[in-house]
């Protein structure tokens, strides 16, 4: 029987569930800001682990950051939207493997959050189509890039079954790809970032200013066509066509929980298409959604740390 643990920290919510025989048995939602708080971050996640996992024996823990992760897989590298209560970013420049795996007497893995929300789209039914999956567990051949809209821009592509990483573990930031002739701040450090434009802080930020005390659902749903939304929907478009142009996907998925089900999706897909290069990939470009699913990034990294623990990946 194989008990792992799966975890999908975002910038608002953290995720942790159980996966018993890769099935999720159980599953909880904290406030980040509950790991976040003050004193050693790591010795609070690990506390929290715990607890959840209580007397159940577990084989391995799989952690998805909206991070960066080192090449060797150990470290943190510079999760910005995890932002500790006196300013300082938590996590980033750690490493989290081996304090963690001591503390908690099992196997530790990292992954960045896109990479496992990817991982999950290619393994679970979803609402358009098919698992992208074969009988081995992973299709063997292909490019699929994903884009996930929470508190950041997350990418991911998975080339050939094997998630592109890149030499320092920072392929696929494209939520930092930069904007020309931006001069908006991001919490990476740089100036003029995607995330600025095309992010939950940036639908936050656009509600907050143009409707005040209406939900998202509402703006989504009944301002479809104002401006503030277009650009936030064009910001999002002109961010996922930049990879789409890169690496001609055979899928492109699109998730996260800024694309709710009120979204305008058949807009963003328009503007996808329409910033593709002509003929291909545009004419040819197999776009699908994620099914909407609070504890899809935790299933994914449970998943993904299964595979790992039976076979070697690749990385490119």
């Amino acid at each position: 029987m194989s008990n792992v643990i799966g975890l999908d920290i975002g910038g608002t919510n953290l995720r942790i569930g159980l996966m018993r025989d890769n099935l999720l048995e159980r599953g909880e939602i904290f406030p980040s800001a509950e790991v976040l708080g003050a004193g050693d971050e790591i010795t609070h996640l690990g506390a929290l682990i715990e607890d959840f996992r209580g007397e159940t024996p577990i084989s391995a823990v799989s952690i998805g950051f909206p991070s960066s992760i080192s090449a060797d897989g150990k470290t943190v590298l510079n999760a910005a939207n995890l932002v500790k209560a006196d300013g300082e970013r938590a996590f980033s420049g750690k490493n989290l493997v081996d304090p963690l795996s001591k503390m908690l007497g099992a196997a530790v893995s990292l992954e960045r959050d896109a990479n496992c929300l990817l991982y999950h789209d290619m393994h679970a039914p979803i609402a358009n189509g098919e698992k992208m999956a074969d009988a081995d567990g992973i299709r063997a051949e292909g490019i699929f890039a994903g884009c996930y809209i929470g508190t950041g821009f997350g990418a991911a592509a998975m080339i050939n079954g094997a998630f592109l990483k890149g030499k320092h573990g920072s392929a696929m930031e494209a939520g930092h790809i930069p904007f020309y002739r931006s001069t908006s701040p991001c919490g990476c450090g740089k100036v003029g970032c995607a995330e600025c434009y095309a992010s939950g802080r940036a639908a936050k930020a656009m509600l907050d200013t143009h409707y005040p005390g209406l939900s998202f659902e509402t703006v989504f749903r009944d301002h479809a066509d104002d401006e503030p939304v277009s650009a936030l929907v064009e910001a999002i478009a002109v961010t996922a066509a930049t990879l789409v142009n890169i690496f001609d996907p055979h899928t492109l998925f699109l998730g996260g929980g800024v694309l709710s089900a009120e979204f305008p999706k058949e807009k963003l897909r328009a503007g996808i298409k329409r910033h593709a290069l002509s003929p291909y990939p545009r004419d040819d470009l197999d776009i699908r959604f994620s099914r909407q699913d609070a504890f899809a990034g935790v299933i994914g990294a449970a998943l993904y740390a299964g595979r790992m623990l039976t076979k070697t990946t690749t990385r490119l």
